[in-house]
């Protein structure tokens, strides 16, 4: 991939971004390193695993850390027996302790669709004894613990006995009425490993000893007297084992680690690289990106995309396609307008989604180049003696020199920087040339020349900067299929620009280009009152979805009024069946009793209750006698009306009113509810 176009399109700021997420200084490194794949294969690789790893962020909610240092070189001298220091095993331990728990975080997630980062995780190293045995024998770079061997702990609690028994010795001194005179302070010392007593440096005779140093200012100096000399001797050959001890020790880690050095450093290069995947997925969610679609085929179609660089409440999103239906798109319009940042987005994101890095668009699909190259910005070169002009075209003779079908190009104001008719001309015949060659390119340009080849040449299309009609200020909105029109004169007469001057500039427009230029404006003027009437168009349909909606929403909401009514109706018709079931038994047990029995007032009595049961025989013919009964909607409505309630098809009685509400209390049978007074109908007497 071409370098200077990485630099020219800030890549590596977008790269030290990404580094921000990373733990580990390799995984930084490594991802400042990172440059564009031109392996199909290994580009959607590298994007599907910063998809997993969102998944495993975002989705199951893993919190998986990566505090691990840089032991490549602490591995490479563990392989050649080379002692290592407690601060180089204690590295090693966090590394295994980092390891295993990342091996579990990931391969432990119940989701199949991570696959992927379970791969990687599974080939992780580990080994839980060595590392416990690590944790169990080393506290911090300078110290072991006492745990670390049982001939360690055996020395050290010699070695405190016996420096015990020396402070208890020159204590004698200290706390003694004869020597103590002679002392500068009443303490007891080390000096090189020994104990002494700070005696006054005129009364160094005054205590026979070994002298082992003095004070700065010469009236102190540290005695050994000679009555401890052989146990402070005694305490040397303690502290030398001690140092043997730890010595043996290291070199057995050293051994232990030297063993494992091939897994260990494996297992390393695999938490470094899902450290950069997970740093990936972070940058990614922070700056809202998404997967980019990769294609083998030159197409470019960018949704809504956000140049990451931009801060977001200022970005603008752009929509940009190219390499299906036009394989060249120029870029026109006013300075200041976005025709740059929009060139250059479609580059960064190109390079972003090759590096295997999502890209901050509301959809994107990019295509796999074999290069990209650029010419953009002020190429002048002061030590090479060159202008804008020849910079430029220095440059791009470099990039012409290696393009193909698989080549993107990124031309920023081709031509410029000369005299304009050679510039255009110059302009033509670079863009015929890039097209011949079968490379895709995205061309920035003022030249109405460039916009005239674009309309009559297949495969080549014209953008333009939108602009406010109005105020003439920039809205950074790409428009794909309209040329655009630079609009000099008409921003200079809004600015206050002297008419006489302006009417000497339009003269001076050729009459082809002038008119050239108010087609543009008519075919600007067209294109907005046609995105106007869209809009438009958009409200009314959403309104209408809206209305359609609410519609459907309040069927369905009287579908469930009536299917709850239908049911309580059902649950009392129930009751009442069953409650009138028990009474007529009751009334024929009765009846049997008074037959085997009968009197004259055990007889009437049974004509009474059959009478009584008339009330349970329905009528047939009046069953639905309600579909047919005289109702008028219009008629008003009062406590204690006959109605019939359209919803539920059935007769009531009101018994009380909310008109506040409008809302009725509707009585049907034994059972009362409330309806809309627009579902009531009063009933007439009389049949239809």
């Amino acid at each position: 991939m071409d370098l200077k176009t990485i630099k020219a399109l800030e890549f590596p700021k977008i790269l030290d971004a990404v580094a921000f997420f990373a733990s580990g200084e390799a995984s930084r490194a490594k991802i400042k390193d990172l440059l564009p794949m031109n392996n199909l294969a290994e580009v959607n690789s590298a994007l599907n695993e910063v998809s997993e790893a969102d998944k495993v962020l975002y989705q199951h909610a893993s919190n998986i850390s990566f505090a691990f240092d840089d032991v490549s070189t602490i591995l490479n001298k563990a392989d050649v027996m080379s002692v290592l220091t407690m601060g180089e095993i204690l590295k090693v331990g966090r590394l295994l302790r980092t390891s295993r728990n990342i091996r579990n975080s990931i391969t432990k997630i119940a989701d199949d669709t991570i696959t992927a980062l379970k791969e990687h995780a599974k080939s992780i190293f580990q080994d839980k004894d060595l590392e416990d045995l690590i944790d169990k024998a080393i506290i911090s770079e300078s110290e072991m613990s006492d745990n670390a061997s049982s001939e360690l702990r055996s020395l050290r609690i010699k070695i405190k006995r016996a420096g015990d028994a020396i402070k208890t010795k020159l204590y004698h001194y200290v706390n003694s009425q004869e020597y103590s005179k002679y002392l500068q302070d009443n303490i007891v010392t080390i000096r090189g490993d020994r104990y002494v007593i700070p005696l006054k440096a005129e009364h160094r005779s005054a205590i026979p000893g070994l002298i082992h140093d003095q004070s700065a200012s010469g009236q102190t100096i540290y005695v050994e007297p000679m009555a401890i000399v052989e146990m402070n001797n005694s305490l040397k050959m303690l502290l030398i084992e001690e140092e043997n001890e730890i010595e043996r020790i290291l070199k057995e880690f050293t051994l232990k680690i030297s063993i494992n050095v091939p897994s260990l450093k494996i297992s390393y290069e695999k938490v470094v690289h899902l450290d950069t995947v997970f740093a990936k997925a972070k940058y990614s969610y922070k700056h809202k990106c998404i997967m980019p679609v990769i294609n083998d085929r030159g197409i470019i179609n960018i949704r809504k995309g956000r140049h990451p660089l931009i801060p977001e409440d200022k970005v603008v999103p752009t929509d940009i396609f190219l390499g299906k239906d036009f394989d060249m798109l120029f870029i026109t319009g006013p300075n200041t307008g976005g025709k740059t940042v929009a060139l250059k987005l479609v580059g960064l994101l190109q390079v972003m989604a090759l590096s295997g890095l999502f890209v901050p668009a509301s959809g994107a699909e990019l295509s796999l180049f074999s290069n990209i190259f650029s010419d953009i910005g002020d190429e002048q070169s002061i030590e090479q003696n060159l202008s804008t002009f020849s910079s430029h075209i220095a440059n791009i003779v470099r990039i012409l020199k290696d393009i193909n079908s698989k080549t993107l190009i990124l031309l920023d104001e081709l031509g410029a920087g000369t005299d304009p008719t050679e510039g255009a001309s110059l302009a033509t015949a670079i863009s015929t040339y890039i097209k011949e060659s079968g490379a895709k390119a995205v061309i920035t340009t003022h030249y109405n020349e460039l916009k005239e080849y674009a309309v009559v040449t297949d495969g080549i299309e014209n953008a333009s900067m939108d602009f406010d009609p109005v105020s003439y200020n920039p809205t950074f909105r790409l428009v794909v299929g309209t040329p655009g029109a630079s609009n000099a004169i008409l921003i200079a007469k809004k600015l206050g620009l002297n008419q006489e001057i302006l009417k000497l500039a339009e003269d001076g427009i050729k009459g082809g280009k002038l008119e050239f230029e108010n087609v543009l404006q008519s075919l600007e003027r067209a294109r907005r009152g046609a995105i106007e009437n869209e809009e438009r168009t958009a409200l009314a349909l959403k309104s209408a979805e809206d209305m359609f909606k609410k519609a459907s929403e309040e069927k369905d909401k009287l579908f469930a009024q009536r299917e709850k009514l239908n049911e309580n109706v059902r649950k009392e018709t129930k009751r009442l069946v069953e409650e009138a079931m028990l009474e007529a038994d009751e009334i024929i047990e009765s009846m049997k009793e008074m037959l085997n029995n009968p009197t004259e007032e055990k007889l009437f009595k049974t004509r009474t209750m059959r009478k009584s049961l008339n009330k349970y025989v329905v009528i047939e013919e009046n069953e639905f006698k309600n579909f047919h009964m005289k109702t008028d909607e219009n008629a008003p409505l009062n406590t204690g009306d006959k109605v019939f309630i359209k919803s539920a098809k059935v007769e009531g009685e009101i018994i009380s009113i909310n008109a506040q509400k409008g809302v009725a209390s509707v009585k049907l049978g034994k059972l009362t509810s409330n309806f809309k007074l627009t579902e009531l109908a009063k009933i007439t007497s009389g049949l239809k």
